[in-house]
């Protein structure tokens, strides 16, 4: 690691200084019985047999869905993490532009399930990714998050009296098409504890993606 300030430090010493002003129901269906009489028996018998025959080898919609292979649980699961949408007052602060995206990615950079799609938008990876000549998977799941600075309203312990300190706020919303589903999770904390915030963030968006929806998604 170079001994240089870390990028992110010069950002957040930056934000630190902004003056901010933010501040089943369960449905009984009817049951009717009809007794026949002992001379429509044997038509009702062959009725039956003809219903049988007919719905034989159809199955209802959640038979089918519980049918289809799943993921194995060490199968990788594809990501596609957009970069952070940002408010005005993190836009401005944020130095070098792309380091809270970066970050975010480098959350996941090693881990074994999640693997992220390579964001192409931005220059050096739309380079290495063109020289791949590799055609990305199509994503298991979608991330779209926002990171926010907020003026939160406190106690000062020493004197008691309200204090104002900012905080980092970050959303996501994490959603996958098969199965249907979406979640959204949340973390804040005090700006100067960024990058412990960001890691709780990070941390709360894998659990979703691994342990909620990973093990419905379809093996490929």
């Amino acid at each position: 690691m170079s001994p240089s300030p870390h990028p992110m430090s010069i950002m957040w010493s930056a934000c630190s200084a902004v003056v901010l002003s933010f501040v089943l129901s369960a449905c009984g269906a009817g049951h009717s019985t009809t007794v026949a009489d002992s001379t429509d028996v044997p038509r009702a018998e062959e009725n039956l047999a003809a219903q049988n025959a007919a719905g034989a080898g159809q199955e209802e919609p959640n038979e089918v869905a519980d049918a289809v292979p799943k993921r194995a649980p060490n199968d990788p699961i594809y990501v596609n993490l957009a970069a952070p949408v940002l408010d005005n007052k993190m836009r401005k602060a944020e130095k070098p532009k792309g380091a809270i995206a970066q970050h975010l990615r480098n959350e996941f950079s090693s881990d074994p399930i999640i693997q992220l799609i390579p964001d192409t938008k931005s220059a050096k990876s739309a380079k290495k990714h063109k020289a791949a000549q590799v055609t990305p998977p199509p994503p298991d799941v979608e991330v779209a998050s926002t990171v926010s600075v907020q003026e939160v309203l406190g106690m000062n312990a020493k004197t008691g009296k309200p204090k104002k300190t900012l905080n980092i706020v970050f959303e996501a919303t994490i959603s996958s098409q098969s199965p249907p589903a979406t979640y959204t999770v949340s973390e804040s904390g005090h700006i100067l504890k960024n990058m412990a915030v960001s890691k709780r963030f990070a941390k709360q968006i894998r659990e979703v993606i691994v342990e909620k929806i990973g093990p419905e998604i379809p093996a490929r």
